[in-house]
């Protein structure tokens, strides 16, 4: 699984479009009315900030999505993305299992 997740960060692009959603910026942010939660950040916002063609943009959340970072909401006809809750924690966990590991290791050669 951490491989995955680090092939996916691994391209400027995907890293870029990963740090955009976990700002969930207000103006391009759609919020369900019933309870505030944010939706995601629209497709258009993403595609602007990185600089890159529609199709572009697609092919790196369609990674970014395979490797359990990232979710779409549909709204209407809208698509809204966002951070998949968990799956940079899964990374996060993963990384530290491996410090500590290289810590013991570290400490055993002395």
């Amino acid at each position: 699984m951490a491989l995955k997740l680090t092939e996916a960060l691994a391209h400027p692009a995907r890293l870029t479009i990963v740090r955009l959603l976990a700002e969930l910026p207000d103006e391009h942010t759609a919020f369900d009315p019933r309870c505030g939660t944010a939706y995601g950040v629209c497709f258009c916002h993403l595609k602007e900030k990185t600089g890159l063609s529609g199709p572009t943009v697609s092919h790196h959340l369609k990674i970014l999505r395979e490797a359990g970072l990232v979710e779409g909401v549909r709204v209407g006809r809208w698509t809204y993305f966002r951070l998949k809750p968990g799956g940079l924690e899964a990374l996060a966990h993963e990384l530290l299992h491996l410090a500590r590991q290289a810590e013991r290791a570290a400490a055993k050669a002395g």
